[in-house]
């Protein structure tokens, strides 16, 4: 197979088990080149580890063993079941959307899986993960089988490698655009055609439990709400009334047809789901205007950091979004702050919402901590697959 010789003061992080191997520690390379599999070396010719390379990317490989023992079929087979293994012990009752593998989290790197009930959408997000599928395929259909599974490729690390983005259909009949699931008994759609990630938000199912759990007898505001799901969870767990606000008309319909899913009504009489279509910083600087106050309220805005680039600019959005809502709050209200900016820690992001509730002149406390559900682990060796922040403030 092919061979990546480290150089020697390059080396430290691939010793440490850490799974990525980028192009400037590269010495040199040789051999022929089997199906993307590759072995690093240190100078002296010791194994370090064996993975599959992405060559036109920064991260030229990733590493799926650290051990002398062959990338096969059997490998792939292992890790799946370990992976399911965690997800039977820690995805609850009445729930058949969850994310089956997370990539270095399951030591199956670049390799996203979630389950939308019969539908498994999956993302190949490097050429590596790629030329890995006759291993990681195989496996995905013995274990769920008759199950349709939809690569979605549409994934600006696949375009940069020059892959294909075309979605594409690895077993079923035809490609679905929505996929019905459950979640803790409530029924949801992923929009699988249109939608965000691979369809849907499954990384905050336990911050929408929180949601239901603290929403009985209050107002409720979700901001950026795409699916509606912290809206149709709050409305479970007895809130009075809830808003939904997001600047695509496609997702609020994606949210009209969650509620409706769940026998909630957002229009006519008796309604308690509002659906707004407004810029979410101009809908809350109106409300603010108007002297609103809201009981409890979720900002889970999209992205506002893919690169270390863009963190000034995030953190100045993620100030602006949360000190208005803060400012909406009633005393004893609740706000569920979210970032999903990887480039954002949970340290910078805390100092962030300080920021916006000092300029918010509330007395603002922090009640939890929180980040994604544990189908979502992370690998102690790669921190950097840790991206979601949820911290549940409260108002005196």
């Amino acid at each position: 197979m092919r061979t990546i010789t480290l150089r020697r003061d390059r080396d430290a992080a691939t010793r440490r088990r850490h799974p990525w191997l980028f192009s400037g520690a590269v010495a040199r390379e040789a051999g022929e080149d089997e199906g993307g599999i590759v072995e690093g070396r240190d100078g002296s010719g010791e194994l370090l580890a064996r993975g599959f390379a992405s060559p036109r990317s920064p991260i030229v490989a990733r590493w799926w063993t650290f051990r002398d023992e062959p990338l096969d079929g059997a490998l792939a087979e292992r890790r799946l079941h370990d992976a399911l293994a965690l997800r039977s012990a820690v995805v609850p009752d009445g729930t058949d959307g969850y994310r089956v593998v997370n990539a270095e989290g399951d030591s199956l790197p670049g390799l996203i899986v979630d389950r939308y009930g019969d539908v498994l959408a999956v993302q190949a997000t490097t050429e590596g993960t790629e030329r890995a599928r006759p291993l990681w395929l195989p496996a995905l259909a013995s274990r769920f089988p008759g199950s349709t599974i939809v690569q979605k490729n549409d994934l600006p690390s696949r375009a940069g490698e020059g892959l294909g983005t075309a979605d594409e259909l690895l077993a079923g009949r035809e490609l679905p655009a929505r996929a019905p699931f459950r979640e803790r008994g409530l029924s949801f759609v992923a929009d699988l055609a249109g939608g965000q990630k691979t369809g849907f938000f499954l990384d905050q199912r336990e911050n929408r439990d929180l949601v239901r759990r603290h929403a009985a007898g209050r107002r409720v505001l979700n901001l950026f709400s795409y699916s509606g799901a912290f809206g149709v969870a709050a409305l479970a767990g007895g809130a009075s009334a809830t808003t939904q606000v997001d600047v695509s008309a496609a997702a609020l319909e994606l949210a009209r047809e969650n509620h409706r899913r769940n026998g909630q009504a957002s229009e006519g009489p008796g309604a308690r789901a509002e659906l707004v279509l407004a810029d979410v910083f101009d809908d809350l600087r109106a409300r603010v205007a108007a002297g609103e106050t809201w009981d409890l309220i979720v900002t889970d805005p999209p992205a506002f950091a893919k690169r270390k680039g863009d963190v000034d600019r995030a953190c100045r959005g993620y100030k602006d979004v949360n000190r208005l809502a803060l400012k909406l709050l009633a005393p004893g209200g609740l706000l569920l702050a979210c970032s999903c900016s990887g480039p954002v820690d949970a340290s910078l992001f805390q100092k962030v919402l300080f920021a916006a509730a000092l300029d918010a002149r509330v007395p603002a406390r922090i009640l939890e901590k929180r980040g994604a559900g544990p189908d979502h682990p992370v690998s102690v060796y790669c921190p950097e697959g840790e991206y979601l922040k949820a911290f549940l403030i409260g108002i005196a």
